[in-house]
């Protein structure tokens, strides 16, 4: 409990640190100053982007040190408090407050009232428990794949170097990494159920983002509903308990979205194109994704230049504007993995470089048929919500799963009437829902748009109220089971973690019962020193010590079979890339499994010698059988480690 305790007031001090730095970059552009929430949400995503690129350009010039960064969090908190003070003393000496904005639509018949208090208690009450069930599986050690592959590793192998390394057998290593700059951050100050924590905040705070965008075109009470079914969609509250990257981008592409609207279609304050570029940069900093999510806006930029000729020279600024700002703020995430890698957007099109066809049939493909499970065809388009829905598990997992109730608000839309702004969302939402389709299939891509299908589905919800009293009910009725069923799902999805949220049993024995890596990292730590490295085929590799890297990614990047021409020499080929261990798994039942061969060449080779062997269960139930070995001989040359 004590841990788990401790854990949460790191996240509190990150959330009032990133509040104290972005509190007044916000007051100085003099933007939601009447709106006490949005201007916080804004402070803390704004803070959160600073924070990030501060970090990143601290790893850049071999700055990442354990007691600055907490001495910089301490000032940063404390400042953030008296933020706090200084907007608490705001709220209570202003005397009217600008709500204008919380009667859209009531002359035309009331028809955008305020929800009714049983909708609004219920949601409320419902996406806290959804809340609730996630924060009990964030507070567990990290067990997702991803995470343990680089989310947490990359930061936890910056931090030990002081610097942002770069790690050639390591794709992920020159990605755009400003979300897993928040996870050193926590790390550095904690360990990993911190940096978890975040991404549990980024849940929330993508809620908020969610309420924000809806609040002009829906209003203020259905903006809460909005903010409620963001949280309670399955696919969130189950990445809220894991350090991912999908939740946070999805904070970012919504509040791009939601300071370009004010700016653009609200016409306000053209200084809203100055947060949509910070929020612009942010998303891009990301994830690559952000590039398809930029192109849609663009699109609907270039529609709405086209229609609206009289404010051509605004668009053209605003756009400027957020470009400058937006590639200030990633820019150099892109520079650097064209620096390392010749190729700014690396795996991706590496086909198209001249060391990608080098790679030959190990190439990484931008385009992969498996990636697309439903084809590129008309027929796949119009098959791909029902597929979606209804099995999740072809695109990615069920753990990202949308839910039902935006399929069935779909074919409300087209009895909905028209709302100003609306049009906006849905085409951007169609344009990148295209582009996903034509690239890579996978349900949480989808996530940079989320908030946009949610405002569409809850104005659906609030023209049912024209339905006959019995169609209504009936309506009514199935979709409450439905957001029942995902609020108590996401309690359910966490009752593992439970014991070890309130500290009846330890973080260790929580992770020898959950993570099939945990108990051969803990031998393989006991028995490896300074200078060993690990070639590994599995690709969970945070609970390592030793310097470890993918066998697929050096693989492909060497072709280092070719390469072998006598069984010893697979020992030599690997020393000589500054490795001294392999790590082998081999499956037995569960799912997925691991390419043979550098088992095949290890049997062959005289000179490896078994360090230790073992056995676990990982999540599907399957049992994997660990070998550690380390490589005979000695390296020829020097070779450049993982």
């Amino acid at each position: 409990m004590v841990e788990s305790f401790v854990s949460l007031l790191i996240l509190s001090a990150l959330v009032l640190a990133a509040y104290g730095v972005g509190r007044p970059v916000v007051r100085g552009l003099g933007v939601a100053e009447q709106d006490p929430l949005t201007a916080t949400i804004w402070s803390v995503a704004v803070g959160l982007v600073v924070w990030g690129s501060g970090l990143a350009f601290l790893g850049w010039i071999g700055g990442l040190n354990r007691l600055l960064i907490a001495a910089l969090t301490l000032a940063a908190a404390m400042w953030g408090l008296a933020e706090v003070a200084r907007s608490w003393i705001d709220a209570y000496s202003r005397t009217t407050t600008n709500l204008a904005r919380d009667d859209a639509g009531a002359a035309d018949g009331g028809f955008l009232a305020g929800p009714p208090t049983w909708l609004r208690r219920g949601m409320m009450i419902l996406a806290g428990v959804a809340v609730a069930g996630s924060l009990a599986g964030a507070l567990a050690p990290p067990t997702a794949g991803d995470a343990l592959c680089y989310h947490l590793e990359l930061p936890k192998r910056f931090l030990e170097a002081g610097r942002l390394v770069y790690l050639p057998y390591h794709d992920n290593s020159t990605f755009p990494l400003l979300v897993e700059m928040w996870y050193l951050w926590a790390m550095a100050l904690d360990g990993g159920v911190a940096a978890q924590l975040v991404h549990w905040a980024a849940g929330i705070l993508f809620a908020l983002a969610a309420a924000a965008l809806a609040r002009p075109i829906l209003g203020r009470r259905w903006a809460t509903i909005v903010g409620a079914a963001a949280v309670l969609v399955p696919g969130v509250n189950n990445q809220m308990t894991a350090p991912l990257n999908d939740v946070a981008l999805a904070v970012f592409t919504t509040l791009c979205l939601a300071a370009w609207w004010r700016a653009v279609v609200d016409e306000e304050d053209p200084r809203w194109f100055v947060l949509a570029g910070l929020a612009a940069g942010g998303a891009l900093a990301t994830k690559y994704l952000a590039l398809a999510f930029g192109f849609a806006v663009a699109v609907s930029w270039l529609v709405m230049l086209w229609r609206r000729p009289a404010r051509r020279r605004s668009l053209v600024l605003g756009a400027t504007v957020v470009g400058i700002v937006g590639a200030s703020v990633a820019g150099p995430w892109y520079v650097r993995a064209a620096q390392y890698r010749g190729n700014p957007v690396y795996p991706f099109f590496a086909e198209l470089h001249s060391e990608g066809h080098a790679l030959g049939a190990n190439g990484f493909s931008t385009l992969p048929a498996g990636k697309s499970p439903l084809g590129r065809g008309p027929l796949g388009l119009a098959a791909a919500p029902w597929q979606l829905t209804m099995h999740p598990e072809r695109f990615g997992g069920r753990g990202h799963q949308l839910g039902a109730l935006l399929l069935a608000a779909l074919p409300g839309l087209c009895f909905a009437r028209r709302l100003r702004g609306l049009s906006v969302l849905l085409s951007v939402a169609a344009i990148y829902g295209l582009t996903w389709y034509l690239l890579r299939q996978n349900v949480r891509f989808l996530f940079p748009i989320l908030s946009l299908l949610i405002v569409a589905m809850v104005w659906v919800w609030m023209e049912m109220r024209r339905f006959p009293a019995k169609a209504f009910g009936c309506a009514v009725a199935v979709q409450a089971a439905i957001i029942v069923v995902f609020a108590l799902n996401a309690v359910d999805r966490s009752k593992h973690a439970w014991a070890v949220a309130v500290g009846a049993e330890s973080r260790e024995d929580y992770l020898a019962r959950c993570e099939p890596t945990f108990g051969m990292a803990s031998l393989a730590n006991s028995l490896l020193g300074p200078g060993d490295r690990i070639l590994s085929q599995d690709e969970r590799l945070y609970y390592f010590n030793a310097p470890i890297a993918q066998e697929t990614v050096f693989r492909r990047a060497t072709n280092y079979p070719g390469r072998i021409v006598r069984p010893e020499d697979f020992s030599r080929v690997l020393r000589e890339a500054g490795f001294t261990h392999l790590l082998l798994v081999e499956c037995a039942g569960g799912v997925g499994e691991f390419d043979p061969t550098p088992a095949r060449l290890a049997g062959r080779d005289p000179t490896l010698e078994h360090v230790v062997r073992g056995v676990a269960r990982d999540a599907d139930g399957g049992k994997r059988c660990y070998r550690l070995l380390r490589l005979g001989g000695e390296p020829r040359i020097a070779g450049r480690g993982p």
